[in-house]
């Protein structure tokens, strides 16, 4: 089955209407027999079922199918643990067969594989079905040929199972009021209590349901359940930052210990249903954004809840899953779009300033506009991160990966500085250099090779952050054609080749020829800045002068010669020896009029 984007949301809406329909039934066999045939149609499965627990006798059975022939199937009874139906039971996973009668790994009972090859079935698929972390069934699809499941179908039959556990616990207790209402008159008070309370609950329900169909956002979903427990509400990511709050006032709810990745995992992710934690601001109770086995979040709600306020959280965490679901979705989309634009400005494409207006007019940008470009490189696990927090960033216009990297135009000049400050802050190590102003986006060819070959000298370097391509100047570009070449299996080019005695020589000594030299040719060969620069006296910086001339030979600073020597100090001021003691490079060390920043000033503005 076919689960790009627009399938993907065609799904989701189907998972919301299947979801509505649920909550607005309250006789129980109505649930059942909606849930297996809505199951069966999301899939375009043969048939789908569903089985609950009977706990006593430690048995699963069948109650509810749809597309089944035999009666036998229809009625299947069996203990749990046994064949799919009874491993997923279980509750410990969702699980699927391509193979059944002939899959070694599942526990067989003859009985239950006769009844099975009578049907036909090859491909079972099934989901267990939670309520409060206890497993009340499982539902489950069937294939008569081979079929392979994807982890989107999964996550589908999963979040179905999920409301469809909801919307069955709802109509059993809604049930279970009424007959007590109605036959044990001494409890009528505690049963209308009880009904009261289910009311509530198929009420929270269909206000969620109302506000993701109105418009799915992670606030709206927060604002409601603030308003419906009474207390502030905050959605955590699955590293455990805080991502929204309602009300914004609340400030941070979970804080501390408690608030790690490895402590939000292993008390929430533990069991499905919320529980209390111990915050460095007082106490809250917690619930898992899950869908399917993938963890999206955490809910979590000021105070220790008890056993409704719960409920209520835990309906809400379901809720708060579809809609992440559905903003993926419609990023995924925006996503693939980007994508195009930028390939076709980088490819240079024929394209007509009206059409290209208006394919850039949703992110708020023309053909003409001033804008600049970035290139990011960094490890493919924090890939997901950075780009989520660059796509957030004032001024961002357009991100789309381009390789290894991720290529982002913006418009805020001040763009840089904010972004390199957010992700320090965030703890996201990457490398990255902009180009322009582009006075046209026509020009981002151009400006995104500039910057490729400054992230490959940064890279040469092993330098982090974000810096302007600018600063890094030709040597950028003979770098990158150094990668170029080793990517192309030639031989490698060392670029400080040309110095090579001289690091040497500081190397074996513990002088500061090499740097002396850099800094040399950067204040234009005069020993009055060169001395300023290293904070040295005249005299000291001649002496070196004379004993680089020694090591190096005569015309070192004289052309032809001088063009390869500062090439190579150049590339020898981006790695991790061109780095001053306080982690600054020759580059980081210049004025806003392009010469080095003397010692005398580096230390003036520390103080």
């Amino acid at each position: 089955m076919d689960t790009s984007g627009s399938e993907r949301e065609a799904l989701l809406r189907a998972l919301l209407d299947t979801a509505a329909e649920l909550s607005s039934l309250q006789d129980v066999e109505s649930v059942l027999q909606s849930i297996v045939r809505r199951t069966r149609h999301l899939l375009r499965a043969e048939m789908a079922y569903i089985s609950l627990n009977d706990h006593p006798s430690g048995e699963t059975y069948i109650r509810q199918s749809d597309g089944v022939a035999t009666t036998a199937y229809r009625t299947l009874r069996m203990p749990v643990g046994y064949g799919i139906l009874g491993r997923v039971a279980t509750g410990v996973a969702p699980y699927q067969t391509t193979a059944y009668l002939h899959d070694d790994s599942i526990p067989h009972l003859e009985s239950i594989d006769a009844i099975v090859a009578a049907e036909g079935v090859q491909t079972i698929m099934g989901v267990p079905l939670l309520v409060g972390g206890q497993v009340i069934g499982a539902l489950m699809v069937a294939e008569r040929g081979r079929r392979v499941f994807s982890p989107e179908e999964v996550d589908i039959v999963d979040s179905l199972g999920k409301h469809a556990a909801v919307a069955l616990d709802n109509a059993e207790r809604y049930s279970r009021a009424l007959f007590d209402a109605e036959q044990l008159s001494r409890e009528h008070e505690r049963s209308q209590e009880e009904l009261t309370s289910q009311t509530q609950v198929m009420e929270f329900d269909a206000g969620l349901l109302h506000e993701i169909l109105r418009s799915p956002t992670e606030d709206g979903v927060l604002e409601l359940t603030a308003d419906t427990l009474g207390r502030p509400a905050a959605l955590l990511s699955e590293t455990g930052e805080q991502v929204a709050v309602t009300p914004p006032e609340s400030g941070t709810l979970l804080e501390g210990a408690a608030a790690s990745p490895a402590a939000l995992r292993g008390e929430v992710s533990a069991g499905e249903h919320p529980v209390v934690l111990d915050g460095a601001r007082g106490s809250v109770t917690a619930a898992p954004v899950t869908a399917g086995d993938s963890l999206m979040g955490f809910l979590v709600v000021e105070g220790a809840a008890d056993a409704a306020p719960r409920q209520l959280l835990e309906h809400a965490a379901a809720h708060m899953a579809l809609t992440l679901q559905f903003i993926r979705a419609e990023e995924d989309a925006q996503d693939r779009q980007q994508l195009d634009v930028v390939e076709d400005l980088l490819a240079d494409r024929m394209i007509s300033d009206h059409r290209l207006d208006q394919r850039l007019r949703r992110w708020q940008l023309s053909a003409h506009d001033r804008a600049w470009v970035a290139v990011v490189s960094c490890s493919q696990e924090l890939e997901a991160p950075v780009r989520r927090l660059l796509r957030g960033m004032p001024g961002t216009r357009l991100t789309a990966p381009r390789g290894e990297d991720l290529c982002v135009v913006y418009t805020d000049p001040d763009w840089p500085r904010a972004a390199d400050a957010a992700l320090r802050t965030a703890g996201l190590a990457v490398r990255g250099a902009t180009s322009g102003p582009m006075d046209s986006l026509r020009r981002l060819r151009r400006h995104h090779r500039t910057a490729r070959m400054a992230v490959a000298a940064m890279r040469l370097g092993d330098r982090q952050g974000l810096l302007d391509a600018a600063d890094v100047g030709l040597v950028g570009a003979v770098v990158h054609a150094a990668e170029q070449a080793a990517a192309h299996d030639r031989d490698p080019v060392e670029l400080t080749d040309p110095i090579a005695p001289l690091t040497a020589q500081d190397a074996a000594r513990g002088t500061e020829l090499t740097r002396t030299a850099a800094t040399f040719f950067e204040t234009d060969r005069r020993i009055d800045r060169t001395a300023e620069a290293l904070f040295v006296h005249r005299s000291t910086v001649k002496q070196r002068l004379q004993t680089i001339r020694r090591v190096l030979g005569d015309g070192w600073d004289r052309a032809p010669r001088s063009l390869d020597v500062h090439l190579a100090l150049r590339a020898w001021s981006l790695g991790a020896e061109g780095q001053t003691s306080s982690g600054a490079s020759l580059e980081t060390m210049r004025t806003p009029t392009g010469h080095p920043r003397s010692a005398r000033s580096r230390l003036s503005e520390r103080a």
